[in-house]
């Protein structure tokens, strides 16, 4: 398949997720039941696949329950669809600060009550927000606790207190996390990127607040809001641990049951895909004291497109080229990245930290993508320069190694990109993240189970082939942040050309 005819297939899927609607109440859960079905999945899928049971609340709302008897953590998470879509920029972060005043108490528990009952069992009633399409609020606690818990997160959820006297503790949270962030230069540099990439999308009513927002948000708004937001077709509810679905699914419905049914249809959120146009931001910073951060970034395909696995270890590879040839064979900087934010509008990124030529960075991500795209790694010693990203490898090593095709590189990629990820649902909370992302973004709370196999049948062919899609030529918005003096030899007609060789 050409490129050409690999960005029009990943951009005919994006353009199909602007269509996607949540009721939940009517949502299948299942959508690749036909790969389930499939003899061939891989061996930790089929061992999974009785773990898990669902169920509907009398108003529609889906639960997903995964059934663990690994430890005695249960981990129960309120899900709501679509997050920043629904709030507006004037008011952005007004979600977030919805979903943390519910911990603050609530019809039947005082804000000590839950303190103090929180801290009596170790347990959390905790929001997360920080993701632009989905939000939550989780409950984490040992089994011997849940029913005493329960109710106290049910009634935080479904009945808010409204804690006047809190409100404005938990805007000037915000406020001093907002100002932490704008004090540091790297996030400084995204937040910048962000406010103009973001520009006119969906995405820029930012979770943490956008501009002056906070200063907008009232307890009222928030009142008003939710609503909105805690409403059976935008919500549902996932649950890992030791359950027995026969007890749980009855508690749910007495609680969660309760909302009337209804049917949302989520704002359309469009891709980024021929909507970035080529600039740089110069950003005087002049805290950074001798340093500067250069980052990029452009459109990527979407989670369902067919590409999208293929990107993310081909970004894995890029990763190891940028650290060789930016820092360990030029020592331009301290570190360099490249990532994929895979939301229902994907972007990527490149980064480059602390470096005190900025001028000069450019041309070699250039090179770095170079590499790839003429389907080049790193040697067999592909380590050494993630070994150097810890401080543990040396100069003569790194200098040693030499490229070589992908496909000599591939088996070892593949292996540290599963590795990762599953390392990274050591916690029953975050496998519930995980089946939230799953049903969210594919339909179906299994989908990460197939991600194996989605791994092991990337070929090097793929690997370049996206590379040159999605990398070479790809229009992209640069910001430099830094030293005022660093930045007086950055040229914007040197970051204004696509990125790639």
């Amino acid at each position: 398949m050409s490129a050409a005819r690999t960005v029009t297939a990943a951009a005919a899927l994006v353009a199909a997720a602007l269509l996607f609607t949540w009721p939940v109440a009517a949502q299948d859960l299942t959508r690749e039941q036909a790969q389930f079905d499939s003899p061939s999945i891989n061996s930790f899928a089929r061992e999974n696949l009785g773990s898990f049971s669902t169920a509907r609340l009398s108003n529609g709302i889906p639960v997903i329950i995964k059934r663990s008897t690994s430890n005695r953590i249960l981990s129960l998470k309120t899900v709501l669809t679509g997050h920043v879509s629904y709030t507006p920029l004037d008011k952005a972060g007004l979600e977030s600060v919805m979903l943390t005043l519910l911990t603050r108490g609530s019809q039947h528990y005082t804000y000590p009550d839950v303190q103090r009952l929180t801290f009596e069992t170790s347990s959390d009633i905790v929001p997360r927000y920080a993701d632009f399409d989905v939000s939550s609020i989780d409950l984490v606690t040992i089994d011997t606790y849940f029913t005493r818990l329960f109710p106290v997160y049910a009634d935080a959820v479904l009945h808010p207190a409204w804690n006047a006297d809190e409100f404005p503790k938990v805007i000037s949270d915000f406020k001093i996390q907002k100002q932490q962030a704008q004090n540091d230069p790297f996030s400084a540099t995204v937040k910048a990127l962000d406010e103009r990439f973001f520009q006119g999308h969906p995405y820029a009513a930012d979770p943490g607040g956008a501009g002056d927002s906070l200063d907008h948000i009232s307890l009222d708004d928030v009142k008003g809001y939710y609503g909105q937001a805690v409403n059976a077709g935008r919500m549902f509810l996932v649950a890992v641990g030791n359950f027995d679905p026969a007890v749980l699914v009855p508690m749910l419905d007495a609680a969660f049951g309760s909302l009337p049914r209804s049917s949302v249809t989520r704002p359309p959120v469009p891709s980024f895909e021929g909507a970035v146009k080529p600039d740089l931001l110069v950003v005087p910073f002049p805290r950074s004291n001798g340093l500067a951060y250069v980052r990029g970034q452009f459109a990527m395909p979407g989670p369902d497109s067919p590409d999208y696995a293929a990107a993310l270890v081909a970004f894995d590879i890029l990763n190891d080229i940028l650290f060789e040839v930016v820092r360990t064979r030029n020592g331009a900087a301290y570190g360099a990245e490249a990532g994929v934010d895979g939301g229902s509008a994907s972007f990527g990124n490149i980064t480059i930290y602390r470096t005190t030529v900025p001028g000069k960075v450019k041309g070699l991500v250039d090179q770095a993508i170079g590499v790839l795209a003429s389907g080049k790694s790193l040697s067999g010693t592909v380590n050494v320069s993630a070994a150097g990203k810890g401080g543990l490898g040396n100069a003569a090593e790194a200098e040693a190694s030499a490229f070589v095709p992908v496909a000599d590189a591939l088996p070892f990629y593949k292996l540290k990109f599963i590795t990762q990820f599953y390392s990274g649902q050591q916690t029953n909370r975050q496998i519930a993240s995980q089946i939230a992302g799953s049903l969210f973004y594919h339909g179906d709370y299994r989908h990460y189970l197939l991600l194996i196999d989605r791994i092991n049948a990337i070929t090097a062919e793929d690997v370049v082939r996206v590379a040159k899609a999605w990398l070479v030529g790809n229009p992209t918005l640069w910001i430099a942040l830094g030293d005022p003096a660093l930045l007086k030899e950055v040229r914007k007609e040197d970051f204004l050309g696509t990125i790639g060789p």
